[in-house]
C-alpha cells in the first residue's frame, strides 16, 4: 500500500503536522465556550442568584477541562497505540518479505520523480539497512509522527483551552451586577464564537468571516435555547 506522503516540508500552507496543535487549541476553547454558554443560559434562564450563576459555571468550568482533557488523552493514546502496532507489523513485513518490501520502497522513491533505476537503488541500499528501511516505511507509507503524539501534551493543550473557553461566560458575573453581567456575558460569548469561528478557518480552510457567522450563530442558537430551558424547568418543573 503506498499512501500520500504525510508532511510536507516545502508547503508550509499544509497543516498536516503542524496543526495539531492549532486544532486542540481552536476546538478546546470552542467546546468549553460553547458548552458553557449553555449552562450558564440555563441558570440564567432559571432566574437563580447571582452566587448559584457563579459556582455553577465554574463548576463546568472544572468539569469540562477535566472531561475534554480526558478524552483528548484516550483518543491520542489509542492513536498511538494503533500506530506502534502498524509499525510493529511493518517491521516483521521487513524482516519476512524483504523483496517485497523493496518494491514498495522503489515505488515510493519513484512517486517522488526518481528515476527507475535510481529509486531501485535507493530502495536496494535501504532494505540492507531495516531500520533505516523501517524509518521511510513509518514516514510515507504509514504516515506515524510519534514526536508529535504526547497524550499528556494533548490532554493538558486541550483541557487548558477549554478552561479558557469556559470562562469567558463567567467572568463578568464576577464583576457587576447580574443583569449588567448577563448582557456583557451575552455579548462577550458570542464575539468570543465569532472570533473562535475565524480562528477555525486557519484549519479548515474555509473562510474567516462565513466560520465566524456559523459560530456565532451556534452560539446564539446554544444561549437560546439554555435560557428557555431554564425558564422552562422553573415554570412547569420546579415550580
Amino acid at each position: 500500500m503506498l499512501s500520500t506522503p504525510s508532511s510536507h516540508p516545502d508547503e508550509p500552507w499544509h497543516h498536516t503536522t503542524k496543526g495539531g496543535l492549532l486544532r486542540n487549541v481552536v476546538y478546546g476553547f470552542n467546546d468549553g465556550l460553547t458548552a458553557n454558554l449553555g449552562l450558564v443560559a440555563t441558570v440564567v434562564g432559571a432566574q437563580l442568584d447571582l452566587d448559584t450563576i457563579i459556582l455553577t459555571g465554574m463548576a463546568g468550568v472544572v468539569a469540562g477541562a477535566l472531561s475534554i482533557g480526558s478524552s483528548g488523552y484516550l483518543a491520542t493514546k489509542s492513536q498511538r497505540e494503533v500506530h506502534e502496532h502498524e509499525v510493529a507489523l511493518e517491521r516483521e513485513e521487513i524482516r519476512l518479505m524483504p523483496d517485497l518490501e523493496e518494491q514498495e520502497l522503489a515505488l515510493i522513491y519513484r512517486a517522488r520523480c526518481l528515476p527507475e533505476d535510481q529509486a531501485s537503488r535507493v530502495a536496494q541500499q535501504l532494505i540492507k539497512s531495516p531500520r533505516q528501511a523501517l524509518a521511510v516505511m513509518e514516514r510515507e507509507e504509514l504516515g506515524v509522527g510519534f514526536e508529535a503524539m504526547s497524550p499528556i501534551r494533548e490532554s493538558w493543550i486541550t483541557a487548558v483551552a477549554t478552561a479558557v473557553g469556559a470562562v469567558i461566560p463567567v467572568i463578568p458575573f464576577l464583576f457587576l451586577p447580574i443583569r449588567g453581567a448577563v448582557w456583557t456575558s451575552f455579548l462577550v460569548a458570542m464575539g468570543s464564537h465569532f472570533l473562535v469561528g475565524a480562528a477555525r478557518s486557519i484549519v479548515t480552510g474555509r473562510g474567516v468571516v462565513r466560520s465566524g457567522v456559523d459560530m456565532f450563530l451556534i452560539g446564539l442558537g446554544i444561549s437560546a435555547v439554555g435560557y428557555l430551558v431554564g425558564d422552562v424547568l422553573v415554570r412547569y418543573l420546579l415550580g
